[in-house]
C-alpha cells in the first residue's frame, strides 16, 4: 500500500515526464502492472539529478570571487562524476602487471574505481557563529573566507595563504575552520621541508610513497579533504632533491591537478577537488608564481578589547594540558580580566597565555595561604 500510495504521489508529479519516455497518451493501470511503480521512482530521480546537474553548472559558471585577485576556478565536471556529491580519484594503476604494480594495485585496492564522496556544505550560519565567538577580532575575515561558499552544495575553497604576524592565531583558525565545516583535513608544518616528498616519491625506489593528496585522500576516503600546509613560507628554497614550492604550482593549478600523474601510483590521479590552506608569517619568501595561484588573505591582530572573550577559551587549554577537566576552571571575574586587559596590549595570543598561567600561579598562592 506504502509503495502504491508513493508511486501515485510521484505519478502526478512526474506524469508528463514518464509520457517522455513511454510515448505520448500511453496508458495504464497499476493494478494490473505493479512495476510501474519502480519506472516512476527512477524517473524521479532521474530528474533530481538532472536539476543537481543544472544547480552546478550554475555554480561553476558563476564562482564567487574574491576582489583582491583573480581566483583558481573550482574542478569542472568534465565526466560528470561529481555530479552526485562523488568523484573517482583514482581509476587505473599504471604498470600494473609487474611485481611492483600488483603491489600498489593491491594497496590501493579499495579506493581503484571507487567514487569517493565529497563534503556537503553544513549551515554556513552556525559556522559562522562559531568562528565569530572563537575568533571575534577576524569576524570579516570569516565573511570573507565563508561567503564564496553560500549556495553551493559541496565545500569548495580556493587555495587560501593567511598571512599574520606569529602568535595571531591563523594556524588554530585554519583548523578549527576545517573542523567546524565537517571537512577530514592534514596538517603539515612547512619548517624545515627541503624536498619534493609533498608529491610523492617513485615506486622504484625503497623509500617510494604516494602524494600527500593521494596519501589524504585514502586515509579519510573522501575525494575533497582540505590539506594545511603550516608556515609554508619556511619551505627550504634548495633544489637539491626537490622542492615542495615547485611541486604546488601543479597541484594548485585546477587543470593540472585533475590530471595529477602521481610517480607512485604511476597513473593521473584527480586531486581537483582537494582543497588548500596555508599559513605564513610573511608572503615575500613565497614564489611569486606561487602567490598568483592563491588568494592572500591578512590575518588580523587581536586588541586588548578582545580578552573576555579569548581568555576562557585560553583558560580551558591551560587546564586540558594540565590533565584537568576545564570544567573545573573558576571563571575569571572581572577584576582579573581588567588587568590582563591593561598587562597584554595585543597581538600575540602566546602572551597572552603566558599572562594567564602566571594569574593562575597567583591564584595558587592565594589558596595555599588561606
Amino acid at each position: 500500500m506504502v509503495s502504491r500510495s508513493l508511486g501515485w504521489a510521484i505519478a502526478s508529479t512526474y506524469l508528463d515526464e514518464w509520457k517522455k519516455h513511454d510515448g505520448q497518451g500511453t496508458s495504464y493501470r497499476v493494478d494490473e502492472d505493479a512495476s510501474i511503480h519502480e519506472h516512476l521512482f527512477q524517473l524521479a530521480f532521474r530528474a533530481r539529478l538532472r536539476k543537481q546537474a543544472e544547480d552546478l553548472q550554475r555554480d561553476d559558471r558563476d564562482p564567487a570571487v574574491d576582489s583582491e585577485r583573480p581566483l583558481v576556478e573550482p574542478p569542472t565536471r568534465d565526466d560528470g562524476s561529481a555530479l552526485s556529491g562523488a568523484v573517482i580519484v583514482i581509476d587505473s594503476i599504471g604498470n600494473g602487471s609487474t611485481s611492483q604494480g600488483k603491489r600498489v594495485a593491491g594497496e590501493f585496492a579499495s579506493l581503484l574505481n571507487r567514487p569517493l564522496p565529497l563534503s556537503w556544505v553544513p549551515d554556513l550560519a552556525d559556522v559562522r557563529s562559531v568562528l565569530v565567538e572563537e575568533f571575534p577580532y577576524a569576524e570579516a575575515l570569516v565573511n570573507k573566507v565563508l561567503n564564496p561558499l553560500a549556495g553551493r552544495r559541496h565545500v569548495w575553497i580556493h587555495p587560501t595563504i593567511f598571512v599574520g604576524p606569529p602568535g595571531c592565531g591563523k594556524s588554530r583558525f585554519v583548523r578549527r575552520l576545517s573542523e567546524e565545516l565537517r571537512v577530514p583535513y592534514e596538517m603539515i608544518s612547512c619548517g624545515g621541508m627541503s624536498d619534493s616528498a609533498i608529491g610523492g616519491a617513485s615506486r622504484r625506489w625503497t623509500s617510494g610513497e604516494p602524494s600527500i593528496p593521494v596519501m589524504a585522500v585514502r586515509r579519510h576516503e573522501c575525494a575533497g579533504p582540505i590539506i594545511i600546509l603550516d608556515e609554508v613560507e619556511k619551505v627550504a628554497t634548495s633544489r637539491h632533491n626537490g622542492n615542495a614550492h615547485d611541486v604546488l604550482l601543479g597541484l594548485l593549478e585546477g587543470e593540472t591537478a585533475r590530471r595529477w600523474h602521481d610517480p607512485y601510483i604511476e597513473a593521473e590521479c584527480n586531486l581537483g577537488f582537494v582543497m588548500w590552506l596555508m599559513t605564513a608569517n610573511a608572503v615575500e619568501p613565497i614564489p611569486a608564481v606561487l602567490r598568483d595561484r592563491c588568494r592572500v588573505l591578512r590575518f588580523p591582530l587581536p586588541g586588548p578589547e578582545h580578552v573576555s572573550a579569548l581568555a576562557p577559551r585560553i583558560l580551558e587549554g591551560l587546564y586540558l594540558e594540565a590533565g584537568h577537566d576545564p570544567r573545573w576552571a573558576a571563571p575569571l571575574d572581572p577584576v582579573e580580566l581588567e588587568v590582563l586587559a591593561s598587562a597584554w596590549s595585543g597581538g600575540s595570543i602566546r602572551s597572552l597565555k603566558r599572562f594567564l598561567e602566571g594569574l593562575l600561579e597567583a591564584r595558587e598562592q592565594e589558596r595555599s595561604r588561606q
